[in-house]
């Protein structure tokens, strides 16, 4: 593709999946030639990081998460000013609010091609059935809005199928995983956690949002501590539900061997600190967190949703369970200690799989062949 002008924009420059795939996308395309901005609204370190990379910015600060009229129409107006300033070849539109504000200015803009990535559809979410409802349809414009849009797994592409009139849009782009740059298991142990003494951690790298069903996790690891008093419960990620986990952990007696170390920059590096993985998961996309632990050789525990199979094949690999399902959680785990031989070879296994089929290398490639 000869050089074009990309803008990516996103709603929020924290650091979750969404950013950590407009940062690898916008990186990788400027490094072969094209020009990239990226215009995003609630700071963060996205922000931080593209600008150490040398990334051109720009903060649109009316655009906010939560839905607001007066605020909306701001956000609107600022990246239509934007867009017809800047008159990109493409832009690439990321998240729900991103994608139904940036779809739409687009067009008004006669923007030449517009690109939605869906990194999750909100519908599957725990929620009243008049939002499910009101989320689908704004979805469903996006699509329509769109030029194309990536699905960033078959299961995202597949739970969309309903659409009328938008099955041509939907393009599969699985998520490519950049290699971090892990520690020795000695050095992350002491980053995260030093005052833990137990010899065997069972991990975790996670927001702490409802999706994610971190309770889960702990609930399972609570069946399973009198038994395995040697067994630790080490949590990455910071979030909402802090403090709800803290009052769980503390009820059952747990605090000096469940760990919440807050967020992490670059906690992926720190893999290396443990023995076994867990995602418990009501809701995914992909889901990074199990293609980085399958990079970093961990056995893993996942529930059977979204694009989590299409990375783990239960029992070859890895092991799947039901969501909302603590006690299959803890059965899994159980396997796992039981039979150490079992465990160390899918964590092998999956550390070959991830590598051949989900490279950062492939996923740029893919998307560019889509701008085209």
């Amino acid at each position: 593709m000869p050089p074009r002008k990309i803008l990516y924009f996103i709603t929020k420059a924290n650091w979750g999946g969404a950013q950590r795939y407009t940062y690898d996308l916008a990186t990788a395309l400027r490094d072969q030639g094209h020009e990239v901005l990226v215009a995003y609204g609630t700071p963060g370190l996205l922000a931080d990081k593209l600008a150490e990379a040398g990334i051109r910015t720009e903060r649109l600060s009316a655009v906010g998460r939560e839905v607001s009229l007066g605020r909306d129409s701001r956000a609107f107006g600022a990246l239509l000013t934007l867009l017809r300033r800047e008159r990109p070849d493409i832009l690439h539109v990321n998240s729900s609010k991103a994608g139904a504000l940036g779809t739409f200015a687009g067009r008004l803009a006669g923007v030449p091609r517009i690109i939605f990535t869906a990194h999750g559809w909100a519908w599957n979410e725990d929620r009243p059935l008049w939002q499910k409802a009101l989320i689908r349809a704004i979805a469903y414009i996006t699509v329509l809005l769109s030029h194309e849009t990536i699905c960033v797994s078959n299961a995202m592409r597949d739970a969309a199928k309903w659409m009328p009139f938008a099955r041509r849009k939907l393009q599969v782009v699985k998520n490519g995983v950049r290699v971090p740059a892990f520690v020795s298991k000695e050095e992350a142990r002491m980053r995260l956690a030093p005052e833990l003494t137990a010899s065997m951690w069972i991990g975790m790298l996670s927001e702490l949002h409802p999706t994610k069903r971190i309770a889960d996790a702990v609930e399972a690891f609570a069946s399973l501590a009198r038994t395995y008093p040697d067994l630790a419960l080490v949590i990455i990620g910071g979030g909402q539900e802090r403090t709800d986990l803290e009052l769980m952990i503390h009820e059952r007696d747990l605090a000096s061997r469940i760990i919440l170390t807050g967020f992490v920059e670059d906690g992926a590096r720190y893999l290396p600190a443990f023995d076994l993985f867990i995602q418990a998961s009501r809701s995914e996309s992909f889901c990074l967190a199990v293609a980085e632990a399958g990079l970093a050789s961990l056995p893993v525990v996942a529930t059977r949703v979204g694009g989590i199979p299409e990375i783990v094949e239960s029992r070859k690999n890895g092991l799947l369970v039901p969501p909302l399902r603590p006690d299959l959680i803890a059965l899994a785990l159980t396997e796992y200690l039981e039979e150490p031989d079992r465990a160390q070879a899918y964590g092998a296994a999956l550390k070959e799989r991830v590598a051949s089929r989900f490279p950062l290398e492939r996923m740029v490639e893919e998307t560019e062949r889509i701008y085209s």
